[in-house]
Protein backbone atom coordinates (compact mmCIF):
# COMPACT_ATOMS: atom_id res chain seq x y z
CA UNK A 1 0.00 0.00 0.00
CA UNK A 2 2.88 2.37 0.81
CA UNK A 3 4.35 2.00 -2.70
CA UNK A 4 0.92 2.54 -4.27
CA UNK A 5 0.38 5.77 -2.35
CA UNK A 6 3.87 7.03 -3.22
CA UNK A 7 3.28 6.32 -6.92
CA UNK A 8 -0.12 8.03 -6.85
CA UNK A 9 1.36 11.06 -5.11
CA UNK A 10 4.08 11.32 -7.75
CA UNK A 11 1.48 11.19 -10.54
CA UNK A 12 -0.78 13.82 -8.96
CA UNK A 13 2.15 16.11 -8.23
CA UNK A 14 2.93 16.12 -11.95
CA UNK A 15 0.14 18.48 -12.98
CA UNK A 16 1.19 18.36 -16.63
CA UNK A 17 0.75 14.60 -16.78
CA UNK A 18 -2.63 14.74 -15.04
CA UNK A 19 -3.87 17.54 -17.29
CA UNK A 20 -2.78 15.54 -20.30
CA UNK A 21 -4.71 12.51 -19.13
CA UNK A 22 -7.86 14.43 -18.20
CA UNK A 23 -7.67 17.03 -20.97
CA UNK A 24 -7.76 19.88 -18.45
CA UNK A 25 -5.66 22.93 -17.73
CA UNK A 26 -5.37 23.07 -13.95
CA UNK A 27 -2.58 24.20 -11.68
CA UNK A 28 -0.99 21.82 -9.18
CA UNK A 29 -2.77 23.62 -6.35
CA UNK A 30 -6.17 23.16 -8.03
CA UNK A 31 -5.48 19.45 -8.54
CA UNK A 32 -4.59 19.11 -4.87
CA UNK A 33 -7.85 20.78 -3.86
CA UNK A 34 -9.85 18.48 -6.12
CA UNK A 35 -8.11 15.48 -4.56
CA UNK A 36 -8.95 16.68 -1.05
CA UNK A 37 -12.57 17.30 -2.10
CA UNK A 38 -12.95 13.79 -3.52
CA UNK A 39 -11.38 12.30 -0.39
CA UNK A 40 -13.76 14.33 1.80
CA UNK A 41 -16.79 13.16 -0.18
CA UNK A 42 -15.75 9.50 0.04
CA UNK A 43 -15.16 9.77 3.78
CA UNK A 44 -18.50 11.53 4.34
CA UNK A 45 -20.44 9.00 2.24
CA UNK A 46 -18.78 6.13 4.14
CA UNK A 47 -20.48 7.36 7.31
CA UNK A 48 -23.93 7.15 5.72
CA UNK A 49 -23.91 3.62 4.27
CA UNK A 50 -25.48 0.82 6.28
CA UNK A 51 -23.16 -1.95 5.14
CA UNK A 52 -19.99 -2.19 7.23
CA UNK A 53 -18.19 -3.77 4.29
CA UNK A 54 -19.03 -0.86 1.95
CA UNK A 55 -18.22 1.63 4.68
CA UNK A 56 -14.73 0.15 5.05
CA UNK A 57 -14.05 0.36 1.30
CA UNK A 58 -15.28 3.95 0.94
CA UNK A 59 -13.37 5.06 4.01
CA UNK A 60 -10.25 3.27 2.74
CA UNK A 61 -10.27 5.20 -0.54
CA UNK A 62 -11.03 8.44 1.28
CA UNK A 63 -8.08 7.94 3.64
CA UNK A 64 -5.77 7.04 0.77
CA UNK A 65 -6.81 10.29 -0.92
CA UNK A 66 -6.08 12.29 2.23
CA UNK A 67 -2.75 10.50 2.67
CA UNK A 68 -1.70 11.47 -0.86
CA UNK A 69 -2.94 15.01 -0.28
CA UNK A 70 -0.97 15.22 2.96
CA UNK A 71 2.21 14.03 1.24
CA UNK A 72 1.77 16.53 -1.59
CA UNK A 73 1.36 19.55 0.68
CA UNK A 74 3.85 18.10 3.20
CA UNK A 75 1.26 18.00 5.98
CA UNK A 76 2.85 14.97 7.59
CA UNK A 77 0.47 14.57 10.58
CA UNK A 78 -2.47 14.48 8.12
CA UNK A 79 -0.68 11.94 5.92
CA UNK A 80 0.43 9.71 8.79
CA UNK A 81 -2.96 9.60 10.55
CA UNK A 82 -4.86 8.82 7.35
CA UNK A 83 -2.32 6.21 6.29
CA UNK A 84 -2.80 4.54 9.67
CA UNK A 85 -6.61 4.61 9.26
CA UNK A 86 -6.26 3.21 5.74
CA UNK A 87 -4.30 0.25 7.14
CA UNK A 88 -7.04 -0.32 9.75
CA UNK A 89 -9.69 -0.25 6.99
CA UNK A 90 -7.72 -2.69 4.84
CA UNK A 91 -7.31 -5.11 7.76
CA UNK A 92 -10.99 -4.71 8.58
CA UNK A 93 -11.97 -5.63 5.02
CA UNK A 94 -9.77 -8.74 5.16
CA UNK A 95 -11.28 -9.70 8.51
CA UNK A 96 -14.84 -9.24 7.23
CA UNK A 97 -14.15 -11.40 4.18
CA UNK A 98 -12.49 -14.19 6.15
CA UNK A 99 -14.42 -14.26 9.40
CA UNK A 100 -18.05 -14.38 8.24
CA UNK A 101 -19.09 -17.94 9.00
CA UNK A 102 -22.78 -17.16 9.32
CA UNK A 103 -25.35 -19.96 9.27
CA UNK A 104 -28.29 -19.40 6.93
CA UNK A 105 -31.70 -20.98 7.40
CA UNK A 106 -35.13 -20.37 5.90
CA UNK A 107 -38.34 -21.74 7.34
CA UNK A 108 -41.79 -21.83 5.81
CA UNK A 109 -44.35 -19.39 7.16
CA UNK A 110 -46.58 -22.18 8.46
CA UNK A 111 -43.74 -23.55 10.57
CA UNK A 112 -42.60 -20.17 11.89
CA UNK A 113 -46.00 -18.85 12.95
CA UNK A 114 -48.18 -16.17 11.40
CA UNK A 115 -48.22 -13.91 14.47
CA UNK A 116 -44.42 -13.78 14.60
CA UNK A 117 -44.27 -13.14 10.85
CA UNK A 118 -46.87 -10.37 11.08
CA UNK A 119 -44.86 -8.52 13.74
CA UNK A 120 -41.67 -8.84 11.70
CA UNK A 121 -43.45 -7.54 8.59
CA UNK A 122 -45.01 -4.58 10.41
CA UNK A 123 -41.68 -3.57 11.93
CA UNK A 124 -40.01 -3.31 8.49
CA UNK A 125 -43.12 -2.46 6.46
CA UNK A 126 -41.96 0.96 5.23
CA UNK A 127 -38.67 -0.43 3.94
CA UNK A 128 -40.37 -3.51 2.49
CA UNK A 129 -42.88 -1.42 0.54
CA UNK A 130 -40.13 0.81 -0.84
CA UNK A 131 -38.76 -2.24 -2.68
CA UNK A 132 -42.00 -4.19 -3.23
CA UNK A 133 -44.80 -1.62 -3.61
CA UNK A 134 -47.02 -4.04 -5.55
CA UNK A 135 -46.91 -6.91 -3.05
CA UNK A 136 -49.40 -6.89 -0.16
CA UNK A 137 -49.31 -8.77 3.10
CA UNK A 138 -52.22 -10.92 1.94
CA UNK A 139 -50.22 -11.89 -1.18
CA UNK A 140 -47.51 -13.29 1.08
CA UNK A 141 -50.06 -15.27 3.11
CA UNK A 142 -51.39 -16.95 -0.02
CA UNK A 143 -48.02 -17.61 -1.65
CA UNK A 144 -45.24 -19.95 -0.54
CA UNK A 145 -43.43 -17.69 1.90
CA UNK A 146 -40.27 -18.25 3.90
CA UNK A 147 -38.76 -16.33 6.81
CA UNK A 148 -35.00 -15.95 6.42
CA UNK A 149 -32.71 -16.45 9.40
CA UNK A 150 -29.02 -15.65 9.75
CA UNK A 151 -27.45 -17.19 12.84
CA UNK A 152 -31.08 -17.68 13.94
CA UNK A 153 -31.79 -13.95 13.73
CA UNK A 154 -34.79 -13.15 11.48
CA UNK A 155 -33.41 -11.05 8.63
CA UNK A 156 -35.76 -11.31 5.67
CA UNK A 157 -38.66 -12.65 3.66
CA UNK A 158 -38.61 -14.80 0.52
CA UNK A 159 -41.91 -15.48 -1.20
CA UNK A 160 -42.73 -17.26 -4.46
CA UNK A 161 -45.86 -18.12 -6.43
CA UNK A 162 -45.36 -21.38 -8.30
CA UNK A 163 -47.18 -22.32 -11.48
CA UNK A 164 -46.03 -25.62 -12.94
CA UNK A 165 -42.24 -25.38 -13.31
CA UNK A 166 -42.01 -21.58 -13.08
CA UNK A 167 -41.92 -19.68 -9.80
CA UNK A 168 -42.54 -15.96 -9.67
CA UNK A 169 -40.49 -14.28 -6.96
CA UNK A 170 -42.96 -12.00 -5.21
CA UNK A 171 -40.57 -10.84 -2.52
CA UNK A 172 -36.88 -11.22 -1.81
CA UNK A 173 -36.31 -8.89 1.13
CA UNK A 174 -33.45 -8.63 3.60
CA UNK A 175 -33.25 -6.06 6.40
CA UNK A 176 -30.71 -3.26 5.82
CA UNK A 177 -28.14 -4.45 8.34
CA UNK A 178 -27.68 -7.80 6.57
CA UNK A 179 -28.06 -6.58 2.99
CA UNK A 180 -24.71 -7.87 1.74
CA UNK A 181 -25.94 -10.33 -0.90
CA UNK A 182 -25.03 -13.43 1.08
CA UNK A 183 -28.59 -14.57 1.58
CA UNK A 184 -29.32 -14.04 -2.10
CA UNK A 185 -26.34 -16.25 -2.92
CA UNK A 186 -27.68 -18.86 -0.49
CA UNK A 187 -31.18 -18.89 -2.01
CA UNK A 188 -30.31 -18.60 -5.68
CA UNK A 189 -27.05 -20.56 -5.83
CA UNK A 190 -25.98 -22.55 -2.78
CA UNK A 191 -29.38 -23.98 -1.80
CA UNK A 192 -31.17 -23.71 -5.12
CA UNK A 193 -31.66 -27.49 -4.98
CA UNK A 194 -34.48 -26.86 -2.47
CA UNK A 195 -36.50 -25.29 -5.27
CA UNK A 196 -35.43 -27.82 -7.86
CA UNK A 197 -36.88 -30.48 -5.56
CA UNK A 198 -40.22 -28.63 -5.82
CA UNK A 199 -40.09 -29.09 -9.59
CA UNK A 200 -39.11 -25.49 -10.27
CA UNK A 201 -36.84 -24.97 -13.28
CA UNK A 202 -37.07 -21.19 -13.61
CA UNK A 203 -37.53 -18.10 -11.44
CA UNK A 204 -39.11 -14.95 -12.82
CA UNK A 205 -39.54 -11.56 -11.23
CA UNK A 206 -41.26 -8.28 -12.05
CA UNK A 207 -40.13 -5.04 -10.45
CA UNK A 208 -40.49 -1.29 -10.84
CA UNK A 209 -37.55 -0.62 -8.52
CA UNK A 210 -34.22 -0.29 -10.33
CA UNK A 211 -32.19 -1.12 -7.21
CA UNK A 212 -34.01 -4.44 -6.89
CA UNK A 213 -33.50 -5.20 -10.57
CA UNK A 214 -29.77 -4.50 -10.20
CA UNK A 215 -29.63 -6.87 -7.22
CA UNK A 216 -31.39 -9.64 -9.14
CA UNK A 217 -28.96 -9.26 -12.03
CA UNK A 218 -26.10 -9.80 -9.58
CA UNK A 219 -27.86 -13.00 -8.50
CA UNK A 220 -27.84 -14.31 -12.07
CA UNK A 221 -31.17 -13.02 -13.38
CA UNK A 222 -31.40 -11.79 -16.96
CA UNK A 223 -33.58 -8.90 -18.10
CA UNK A 224 -36.17 -10.06 -20.62
CA UNK A 225 -37.78 -6.72 -21.28
CA UNK A 226 -38.82 -3.43 -19.79
CA UNK A 227 -42.53 -3.12 -20.35
CA UNK A 228 -43.72 0.05 -22.10
CA UNK A 229 -46.23 1.33 -19.60
CA UNK A 230 -46.56 3.98 -16.95
CA UNK A 231 -45.40 1.43 -14.36
CA UNK A 232 -42.26 0.56 -16.37
CA UNK A 233 -41.96 -2.89 -14.86
CA UNK A 234 -38.76 -4.82 -15.50
CA UNK A 235 -39.15 -8.53 -16.26
CA UNK A 236 -36.25 -10.78 -15.22
CA UNK A 237 -35.73 -14.54 -15.30
CA UNK A 238 -33.21 -17.04 -13.97
CA UNK A 239 -32.98 -20.70 -15.00
CA UNK A 240 -32.23 -22.95 -12.06
CA UNK A 241 -29.82 -25.13 -14.00
CA UNK A 242 -27.47 -22.17 -14.56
Amino acid sequence: MENTIATAAAVVSNSGAVNGILGLNLTAGQLYEILSLVASILTAVSLTVKSLYKMRWLNLFGCIGFTIYGVLIQAWPLAIVNFYIAIIDALGIIKLKNSDKSTFYFGELGDIGEKYFEQFYQFYEDDIRSFFPDVSYSDLEIAKTYVLFRDMIPVGIFSIKQQDKVAQVLMDYVVPRYRDGQFGFTMYVKKVYVFRDLGITKFEAFTRVQAHADYLKKMGFTVIKEEDSEEKRIHLVKKLNE
